[in-house]
């Protein structure tokens, strides 16, 4: 068992319920179903807030209609709203806009992008996209996925406070109110960030990379 994975987590989560070493009511599948959910949840909340911590390698694109649209990988739709897409691996980045608008690049459709104008348009090597991927299932075989580390806390007290609210019998508001300190800081508690003030001020400024990139730097005439 290590530090926040599947099996740290089970345990945490359990401990934290005060569940009994023979559960009748919840099963370990159980508990992991309600620590995928919470993993489903804060990833589309980091997606948001701070999402160069769990945007994906380059993924190239594909096209099932030559070239008037790209979709990104499985089908996916990315989380947050923050997409990098460029042109080849080493490309220049593809700038997003209206459908109306002949300058635009593309136009991000949910699970694709659209060349604007029904028009098509083909790469060389690409387009490659960078992206917030939804996550998957966690349980015993697979381990979570959320980055950072550290920001798996949250997963426990969530998945406490979902497992109290099922039927309307206990009160998860001691759970929440434990998540929310995790997430933005003890109020009673100066200079106390919590999570999100840590990951916003760790790679500060990291989320901008996609606006304009390459294009204001003066020692560079054009795209390479």
């Amino acid at each position: 068992m290590a530090l926040f994975d599947a099996a740290d987590l089970l345990a945490r989560v359990k401990r934290l319920a005060l569940a009994p070493t023979t559960d009748e009511e919840m099963a370990d599948a159980d508990w992991y179903a309600l620590l995928t959910a919470a993993q489903v949840h804060w990833m589309r909340q980091l997606a948001v807030h701070a999402p160069e911590w769990n945007m994906g390698a380059p993924e190239l694109m594909t096209t099932a209609d030559v070239g008037k649209t790209y979709l990104f990988g499985s089908g996916t739709v990315p989380l947050g709203g923050h997409i990098e897409i460029r042109a080849s691996r080493t490309g220049p980045l593809l700038r997003p806009g209206p459908e109306w608008d002949p300058s635009t690049d593309y136009v991000w459709e949910g699970d694709k992008i659209r060349m604007p104008n029904n028009r098509a348009r083909t790469f060389s090597s690409g387009p490659f996209a960078r992206y917030v991927a939804v996550s998957g299932t966690l349980d015993g075989s697979n381990p979570p996925t959320l980055k950072p580390t550290e920001a798996r806390e949250l997963l426990v007290y969530r998945a406490a406070a979902q497992w109290a609210s099922q039927g309307g019998y206990r009160d998860p508001t001691p759970f929440l109110a434990l998540e929310q300190k995790a997430w933005a800081g003890d109020p009673a508690l100066a200079g106390d960030v919590g999570i999100l003030g840590n990951l916003r001020t760790a790679v500060f400024a990291m989320g901008q990379a996609a606006q304009g990139a390459g294009t204001g730097i003066w020692w560079r005439g054009g795209y390479w």
